[in-house]
């Protein structure tokens, strides 16, 4: 067998002007920058999309800035009174057509005070006043929703120490069973 080596391979491969040929540092370094170009690239894409998402937001922010000052702003006075004065008017509606009472479910009283509303459902426009902890009230209609309890009751007597406005005796309405005593029954 033939040797494998020829003499003259040292001077094609070594020579002064031989093409050079990379070793396991040359690999390795060639590796290296090839990861170093994936990682921009990937960065790069992450920066681009990062951007991208914070110019919808700053849009979406100008966008919803805007409707905000388009339209007046309510204060919590400006509510109250409009609250007072829908349930002065539902109160001057229920003594003007004066109905015939309804058959009651029992009776109770308002332990913690909250709204009454129009609706068994909690919206703001749906607000009729307030009920004060201390009102005495009769049970009407029981009805749940969402899983929750409320009744429509009727304010008969107001609480003696109110510490401000609230509806009027007669008003009818929506309170969660949350805000209210057991049903007792009638005398």
């Amino acid at each position: 067998m033939p040797a494998k080596i020829d003499p003259n391979d040292w001077d094609r491969l070594y020579a002064p002007n031989a093409p050079r040929r990379n070793g396991p540092i040359g690999v390795f370094i060639s590796l290296a920058l090839i990861g170093v170009v994936i990682a921009l690239i990937m960065f790069g894409a992450q920066y681009f999309l990062a951007l991208r998402e914070s110019q919808i937001a700053a849009q979406v922010v100008r966008a919803t800035s805007a409707a905000a000052t388009s339209f007046p702003l309510q204060t919590s006075e400006a509510i109250a009174a409009a609250a007072t004065e829908q349930a002065k008017a539902v109160t001057a509606t229920a003594r003007a057509a004066t109905p015939a009472r309804s058959p009651i479910l029992g009776i109770g009283a308002v332990n913690r005070g909250g709204n009454l509303r129009s609706e068994p459902r909690v919206v703001a426009d749906t607000v009729l006043g307030l009920i004060w902890p201390g009102d005495q009230i009769e049970f009407l209609e029981q009805r749940d929703v969402d899983g929750q309890l409320w009744y429509r009751i009727r304010v008969t007597r107001l609480a003696p120490a109110r510490d401000g406005n609230g509806v009027a005796i007669g008003t009818e309405g929506w309170a969660s069973a949350t805000l209210l005593s057991p049903v007792a029954p009638a005398p």
